[in-house]
């Protein structure tokens, strides 16, 4: 397992919504013949305290589930915000040549490929259907093989130069060639020369559609009607991106410098409550995967014991952001509404590059709304966090 469970952002969003177990301080639970405050013996936080088997350990982690969240997680003394410096993404121009850009990511993701209709050679673009193999020393390549692969000429899915080396061959022959694998390829081979043998069964080529009305009329969000009109869309729509994308980057940096000069003192409930937390999306993910927490932590090599106080070492910056986040929306409130949920959506989806293709409705379901709207808030209580600080534009002399 990783030492890192958590980088520092991502911590700051694992505060859902779930059902959670009833727990009180003033009610003690008996673990190895001592008597502790039960939230300390459900929620796993000090299983390390009693002598018990890996069996029961793992027994009883994989039993945890999050238990309510204390009222007093501890004291938070914020810096002040308008000693804080953030420095904005450097400005770049949108011209012509990144709409054009743009439009053609559009095009390529409506790309289909039909039987070429005359017989020639394959070119880069083409979608190619190969059996290969490869050697290296005279010796068969292991996982070097493949037969009846669907290959994109261009995609860049093989070692540099393979794809340019396919090109230029008919369906049907067999040919062979050499090529040397990167120096930043894997150390066993890096830089090793190696022979495939490939043989292409069969050519598609590309079917790109025009960027015409009727490509306007069927990717536009803005009612536009002309190809011009719709490049004004596309412009709006990359500032929009690239404000998204800074706002990230202005939390990414409050977030550092907030993890850094914040005083946290939490009590040890909020430690016992984070670390149930974190078990029980543990045992959520395995049981997603159709798996147990213990297969997991087996299948990567560490011992039960070892994950359990991996774990707890995580805690407290893991409380610590829990604890921030409360403390930054208390402070800096709002009222999300799902057209905010669903505008962050948008945004969020298009940054990562999957425009149209990832379904609000089906994220939702997957996420949960009550999971979403805190994300909002969380995501609404940086921004205004991060605006309340000294914010200066990109100088080309921050990057020496």
């Amino acid at each position: 397992m990783s030492r890192k469970f958590f980088s520092k952002i991502g911590l700051l969003l694992i505060i859902g919504t779930m059902a959670c177990q009833k727990t009180s301080t003033n009610v003690t639970m008996q673990l190895g013949g001592v008597d502790y405050p039960e939230i300390f013996v459900k929620s796993g936080y000090y299983f390390d305290k009693a002598s018990m088997s890996d069996a029961l350990l793992t027994s009883m982690l994989e039993k945890v589930t999050s238990v309510e969240k204390p009222s007093n997680m501890g004291t938070v003394e914020l810096p002040d915000f308008s000693q804080i410096t953030l420095t904005n993404n450097k400005v770049e121009e949108i011209d012509s040549a990144k709409i054009e850009a743009e439009l053609e990511k559009e095009r390529d993701t409506e790309t289909t490929y039909s039987p070429i209709k005359t017989r020639r050679e394959a070119k880069m673009t083409d979608k190619v259907i190969i059996d290969f193999k490869g050697y290296v020393g005279g010796e068969e390549l292991e996982g070097g093989s493949g037969d009846d692969f669907e290959l994109v000429l261009g995609s860049g899915q093989f070692i540099p130069g393979f794809e340019e080396k396919v090109a230029g061959h008919f369906a049907g022959r067999k040919f062979s060639f050499n090529i040397n694998f990167p120096e930043n390829y894997d150390p066993s081979l890096a830089g090793k020369e190696a022979r495939f043998e490939v043989t292409i069964k069969s050519i598609e080529e590309a079917m790109t559609p025009e960027i015409d009305e009727e490509f306007v009329k069927k990717h536009t969000k803005e009612n536009s009607v002309t190809v011009d009109e719709y490049k004004e869309e596309v412009k709006r729509r990359i500032e929009t991106r690239n404000k998204f994308l800074n706002n990230q980057n202005l939390i990414y940096q409050l977030t550092d410098y907030l993890f850094e000069n914040t005083k946290f003192n939490p009590t040890e409930e909020a430690l016992a409550w984070q670390f149930s937390v974190m078990m029980d999306e543990y045992n959520r993910q395995a049981t997603q995967s159709g798996t147990t927490f213990s297969a997991m932590i087996s299948s990567s090599g560490a011992s039960i014991r070892d994950a359990y106080e991996e774990i707890k070492s995580a805690v407290p910056q893991a409380v610590q952001s829990s604890m921030l986040i409360d403390e930054l929306i208390k402070k800096f409130p709002s009222n999300v509404t799902e057209d905010d949920i669903k505008k962050w959506f948008a945004n969020l989806a298009d940054a990562m590059g999957y425009g149209n293709n990832l379904n609000y409705e089906d994220y939702k379901s997957f996420m949960g709304y009550d999971n979403l709207k805190t994300a909002v808030e969380q995501e609404n209580a940086l921004l205004k966090a991060a605006n309340s600080c000294n914010i200066v534009d990109y100088k080309e002399e921050t990057d020496k």
